[in-house]
């Protein structure tokens, strides 16, 4: 079986991944850049295992995904290879009205400690999350680890290439054309492009619609490493940041976003840059809120595109009226998490696994939109 991969960011390369511990060895992953350049190398990292409670099949598929990043960190030390670590998280409130009298944190507060900007409402720092049911991993280490034991395993990956045609014999892709001027065969074909996945209905109408949703992050070096303690902040209904102290001693900051656009609206990966401002709203609430951050040193500034869907559930399954083309995208702020249980589950629908170990993933079918 030969299965062309369009797309290296965490789901390609999970998909990839899965697909050659089956048995598959004939594969190839197609990137336009490289890989993990978009949302997988830029987003925080953060995993919750029963967080996505909103829908039934989700929560078991997210609580899913959960245990096999922790068999994944097993096998690959994830701990060493891409900071995988079981952490902490808390809500936290900010009031830029508040008097000092009333945001005067406890001094005996066993959890964050660093968390003590002037406009903080104290009574509002409360446990959300434990090691028991939340980790974190750093995405772009996590992808480039995966990557190099595909290729390790003989799975092809080919960056700085797209896929600019495909050539179908009635409802069934036989192959690519790629922008080098080659051509690849297939029998399967996957689309795992983020936020771009949906500029490919101009090859299968069918495809459900999907939407990128730009977000703003930074990466932060303070001058004190902070404990394992991740943070989800509220703004005066504006902003809701989002800081996780990373393992290395950096501190990743996220939270600024703008409306959706359509595929086909999009920049392509590579040429994202921050809107004006944004990177910098970030550091300044991270320095209201913290006194190490304020004087930590931003390392980087960067903004990317979520992949959505119009139902807020990623699509994952055969494309409708084809044969053997299959999609994995609109994963939203999850897809770090559920990069895991996407590429095994997808894996297990092109080989025809047995129904009993199968993962459930009826509610994401993208024929559900037609």
């Amino acid at each position: 079986m030969k299965v062309v991969i369009c797309g290296g960011g965490i789901i390609g390369n999970c998909v990839a991944y899965y697909l050659g511990e089956s048995g598959i060895t004939d594969i190839t992953v197609v990137e336009r850049d490289k890989l993990a350049n978009a949302a997988s190398g830029k987003a925080g990292g953060f995993l919750a295992r029963d967080w996505c409670c909103e829908c039934r099949q989700l929560d078991i598929f997210a609580k899913t995904s959960f245990a096999l990043h922790q068999e994944l960190a097993t096998k690959f030390d994830g701990k060493a290879s891409y900071d995988y670590r079981r952490l902490e998280a808390f809500s936290a409130s900010y009031d830029a009205d508040l008097k000092k009298s009333e945001t005067e944190l406890d001094s005996k507060r066993e959890h964050l400690k660093w968390f003590n900007g002037p406009n903080i409402v104290a009574k509002s720092c409360n446990s959300i999350g434990t090691n028991e049911n939340v980790a974190q991993l750093h995405p772009y280490k996590f992808v480039d680890t995966i990557a190099e034991y595909n290729l390790s395993r003989g799975i092809k990956v080919l960056e700085d290439t797209a896929i600019v045609s495909v050539k179908t014999e009635k409802a069934k892709a036989v192959g690519v054309e790629l922008s080098n001027q080659t051509e690849l065969e297939c029998d399967v074909l996957v689309l795992c492009m983020g936020p771009w996945t949906g500029a490919a209905i101009e090859w299968f109408d069918s495809l459900p619609s999907c939407y990128g949703q730009k977000g703003h992050s930074i990466v932060i070096l303070p001058k004190t490493e902070l404990p394992g303690e991740a943070v989800f902040m509220e703004l005066g209904g504006q902003f809701s940041p989002e800081i996780y102290p990373r393992p290395d001693g950096q501190v990743y900051v996220c939270g600024v976003t703008e409306n959706p656009l359509p595929s086909n609206d999009l920049p392509l990966p590579g040429t994202i840059k921050p809107t004006e401002n944004s990177c910098e709203k970030l550091k300044d609430i991270a320095g209201k809120v913290s006194d190490i951050l304020c004087e930590g040193e931003v390392l980087t500034s960067q903004a990317c595109y979520l992949p959505l869907t119009h139902d807020g559930l990623p699509i994952i399954g055969k494309v409708p009226q084809t044969e053997n083309v299959y999609v994995a995208a609109g994963h939203g702020c999850w897809g770090i998490l559920n990069s895991a249980a996407t590429g095994k589950s997808l894996a297990q629908l092109i080989t025809g696994c047995n129904e009993d170990e199968k993962i459930n993933i009826e509610a994401f079918n993208p024929g559900r939109f037609n």
